[in-house]
């Protein structure tokens, strides 16, 4: 019986795992360095922590079902809300700011395309407890830092769902209505904004794009209008911030983001060479979700990277990656040398990546096996060296063989290899 792979899903062969792993472990590093630290949290959660605020997008995309109690839950199909829910249950108690990052496989039921699939990876931070701009501008910084440690170059949007939001209540629009209107702009139905809200300066406010020059017109534009101003402030004391990094950006009140809790500072980040799927990160900030999930309230901020689109991105750009060659082969000339040669192998294995012959090829056929693998060098045992305390150092690359005493051989790897 030959049975498939899911639609939408993939495998990640060793190479790809390599490379995958290698961008993980540099944003790792970074997120480190500036105090995050890794959290986990369930694949399963109850569809009920989705449904509440994560927005229409991705709830009509859940994978949901019920479990042998009854209970109705679904395959995490994001990660912000998942760690709220997380703070509320055993963070909430630790000195402010809490500062985690994650990395794991989330689950949405779309239609699979380049850099779209059913399984995917997303790679991010939180920032939970503090409200002010410079944790913004951090979060931001953080985001343009991890795209430049990873070698790609990027386009950056910032907006401020508050400014949008603050005119639309003023409007009386209902959550509903606003909720809608902000779903239009993320997914690039612009012309039913107008329809959705009954007001021209909603159409006109979202088209303010470009430098932070912008945010002069959009302050005329809303003039009596207190809580959106108020917003606008907000977003120009991010951007001189953002200014003091010294970090390229674009402002974009007409920047939607498709998940409803947010509330403030909106941002993506962009790559070329990908298509229609070139955002590769999104974030922003949400400070009424933790009260939501029964949690006291927390003002917080928080990126995800589409670490697949990450990944395309990458072999776009040609980025390269170090490659871990095998440092020794042992090749024991027959079987019955075996144990002598898995002995070396493990004592070599404390310093090196070591592999040993188990197929009990030939010699020669050994080698040329050592060669399809890139060992760097070769450990020939054979019962009348070995009986000398002795054996033959091959390097692969030269062809070059020397008689090594085993007492010395790990001092004359050290020599070779380091």
């Amino acid at each position: 019986m030959i049975v498939d792979r899911p639609r939408g899903t993939r495998d990640f062969p060793p190479q790809v795992v390599h490379e995958r792993n290698h961008a993980k472990k540099r944003l790792e590093s970074l997120f480190r360095r500036y105090n995050y630290r890794e959290v986990v949290f369930p694949t399963l959660e109850h569809s009920a922590l989705f449904k509440v605020k994560s927005g229409e997008e991705i709830g009509e995309h859940m994978y949901v079902f019920k479990d042998k109690g009854g209970r109705e839950v679904c395959l995490r199909p994001e990660a912000t809300a998942s760690v709220a829910r997380m703070f509320v249950d055993s963070l909430r108690e630790k000195k402010k700011p809490v500062k985690v990052y994650y990395y794991g496989p989330m689950y949405r039921y779309e239609r699979p395309q380049r850099g779209r699939y059913r399984e995917f990876w997303q790679m991010g931070v939180e920032l939970m407890g503090a409200d002010c701009c410079g944790a913004d501008s951090e979060v931001i910084a953080l985001a343009c830092e991890s795209m430049k440690c990873l070698g790609l170059d990027y386009s950056l949007d910032v907006g401020h769902i508050g400014v949008l939001r603050g005119y639309m209540n003023a409007l009386g629009l209902t959550d509903s209505t606003q909720d809608d209107i902000i779903f239009y702009l993320d997914t690039g139905k612009e012309d039913r904004v107008v329809k959705a809200g009954g007001d021209e300066v909603i159409s006109e406010l979202v088209t303010f794009k470009g430098e932070a020059s912008v945010l002069d017109k959009a302050e005329k534009l809303l003039k009596g209008h207190d809580k959106a101003l108020e917003s606008l402030r907000e977003l120009s004391a991010i951007c001189e911030l953002l200014d003091g990094f010294k970090l390229d950006y674009n402002v974009d009140l007409g920047l939607g983001r498709g998940l409803e809790y947010y509330t403030g500072m909106v941002f993506e980040m962009r790559v070329s060479g990908l298509g229609a799927e070139n955002q590769v990160c999104g974030g922003g900030r949400y400070d009424k979700l933790i009260e939501l999930f029964g949690g006291p309230p927390t003002p917080a901020v928080g990126f995800a990277f589409g670490f697949d689109r990450l990944m395309e991105a990458l072999r776009e750009a040609d980025v390269s990656f170090p490659q871990r060659n095998v440092d020794v082969l042992v090749a024991p000339v027959n079987e019955k040398i075996w144990p002598a040669a898995f002995k070396l192998a493990s004592m070599l294995r404390e310093e090196y990546i070591v592999e040993i012959d188990l197929l009990g090829r030939k010699l020669g056929k050994t080698l040329e096996w050592g060669a399809d693998i890139n060992s760097k060098y070769a450990l020939i045992v054979g019962p009348a060296d070995y009986a000398n305390n002795e054996v033959t150092l091959r390097d692969m690359s030269s062809g070059e063989q020397v008689k090594v005493e085993i007492n010395k051989l790990k001092d004359e790897l050290v020599n070779r290899l380091g």
